[in-house]
């Protein structure tokens, strides 16, 4: 995609600190980090959002999402890492990637749970919709990465 600030990362027409490459995914600094070390994971072919990912594609992110991590860790003394990923109207970029942000005691960044009520009924209710659902859909079909809905 011509306009995708990532697809022109990964044809190398705009700049980037790359770290890391294949033939399926590219990994490079954030120009924008939340902490020093912050680098996305992203595929090479384009994809807009998580659920639209071929199969070796998310396999090639998480597998070098932990290779940056291991690295990452043993190179800026951590105390832990933080892998991300937003969908949808929350994601700054419309090309699906991966975070691995480094992270550190009382480093400012957060996570905040809002305060919400869920009875055992939604639970249930919620878990056998899932279930349901699932039962009905066949995701990743021999390696295609095509998803389709089965009847």
């Amino acid at each position: 995609m011509e306009t995708c600030i990532f697809c022109q990362i990964v044809s190398k027409k705009s700049e980037a600190y790359i770290i890391y490459e294949n033939d399926w995914v590219c990994y490079f600094l954030d120009k924008f980090p939340i902490n020093k070390g912050h680098v996305l994971v992203v595929p090479k072919k384009h994809y807009q959002e998580f659920s639209e990912v071929d199969e070796k594609s998310l396999i090639e992110v998480i597998l070098a999402a932990q290779k940056a991590t291991i690295a990452i860790e043993a190179l800026l003394e951590t105390d832990g890492i933080t892998i991300m990923q937003n969908n949808g109207i929350f994601k700054d970029v419309e090309h699906y990637h991966m975070h691995v942000i480094p992270r550190y005691k009382d480093d400012g960044f957060s996570w905040v749970e809002p305060k919400i009520k869920v009875n055992k009924d939604d639970f249930t209710d919620l878990k056998t919709s899932l279930q349901d659902y699932l039962k009905h859909k066949v995701y990743f079909t021999s390696g295609q990465g095509e998803c389709k809905k089965t009847d």
